[in-house]
């Protein structure tokens, strides 16, 4: 069995924590070690520094880096991960929407397999590295942390960025109170970001709905000002059995492909009042089956390791454990 070591930056905003939980996972299916590429970006010199050509080495062992965008290429290019020696390099980038002009196709020399997180910028990344590219998709670890359990005592969870009219957990849960609606806002936050992660999916359990509305209701500077997308916060949901409710990125193609009627609670605006109806509405006709049909439909769709196999099939890696945690999720969502 082929080792691959998991390079990722050694601290993170806690947002980060799912990739932070892929990183883990990945590591521990593959039989490897995390390991640290620079935090900073590098100056010019460093910079034409870092496009050496790296130097690939006899041990049977591999590198996946997880970028959380794609000028963080030039960050792994400064690391010795990148030039200890490894037989082989992929490149995961996480927010590939952006499509930086300072990244160029030289940038990414030394990469065997660069995946990307949606098949939306495929065309561009071809543009730069040829047929070395992957379209994979957001997911979660749904076989280790994800649930489809009944019991939800919470009707709406409010967790992350959300537009101005749902910004303010108090208000929120005053109103829906007068949809006579359980509220629970932020979760806390835990410094240790795989922790957090588990505390996470821990609130996602215990809820019916999550709000969520699509990057393009609060254009923010660290979200894209055109293109809309799912992120962990879906995917994470659904693993737990949480459908998602609020104006929803239909113009994402993973939201498109994967998601299942039930995933979503589709808002047509953004407006406290009206929302939280639809969201009354939607309680009242739920049932512990869709939980379940979340659950089962995020093992099959959703699971990380979906992902991960088909990087070890086209770098013909084998993993026993990765086949056997396939198998268990096969059985698991069968029944």
């Amino acid at each position: 069995m082929t080792r691959i070591d998991v390079a990722i930056p050694p601290g993170a905003a806690t947002g980060w924590a799912p990739i932070f939980r892929l990183g883990h996972l990945a590591a521990d299916v593959f039989g490897g070690k995390i390991v640290h590429y620079p935090t900073d970006y590098p100056g010019k010199l460093q910079k034409a520094w870092g496009l050496r050509p790296r130097r690939s080495g006899g041990e049977d062992a591999g590198l996946l880096a997880l970028l959380f965008g794609p000028s963080d290429i030039s960050k792994l290019r400064q690391s010795m991960a990148f030039r200890q020696g490894y037989r082989f390099v992929i490149g995961w980038i996480i927010d590939s929407f952006w499509e930086d002009r300072n990244v160029r196709g030289i940038d990414f020399n030394g990469i065997d397999l660069l995946c990307i997180i949606r098949r939306d910028e495929e065309d561009y990344y071809r543009r730069q590295v040829g047929d070395r590219v992957l379209s994979l998709n957001w997911g979660s670890d749904v076989l280790g942390l994800g649930n489809g359990q009944g019991d939800r005592p919470v009707d709406l969870l409010r967790l992350g960025r959300q537009p101005e009219d749902w910004d303010d957990d108090a208000r929120s849960a005053e109103m829906a109170d007068k949809f006579g609606l359980s509220f629970a806002g932020r979760p806390p936050q835990l410094p240790d970001p795989v922790e957090n992660q588990r505390g996470i999916m821990q609130a996602y359990g215990s809820a019916k709905y999550l709000v969520a509305h699509s990057n393009l209701t609060s254009v923010e500077p660290n979200t894209h000002k055109t293109k809309e997308y799912i992120t962990g916060r879906w995917t994470d949901a659904l693993a737990a059995g949480c459908s998602v409710a609020g104006v929803q990125p239909r113009n994402d193609s993973s939201y498109r492909d994967l998601l299942w009627p039930g995933a979503t609670l589709e808002f047509d605006r953004v407006d406290l009042r009206h929302n939280m109806a639809a969201v009354a509405e939607a309680v009242a006709a739920w049932s512990p089956r869709q939980a379940e049909l979340n659950y089962r439909m995020s093992l099959q769709r959703l699971d990380w390791r979906h992902s991960l196999k088909r990087i070890a099939d086209r770098m013909s890696v084998s993993s026993p454990r990765l086949e056997a945690e396939l198998q268990e999720i096969a059985d698991r969502s069968a029944t």
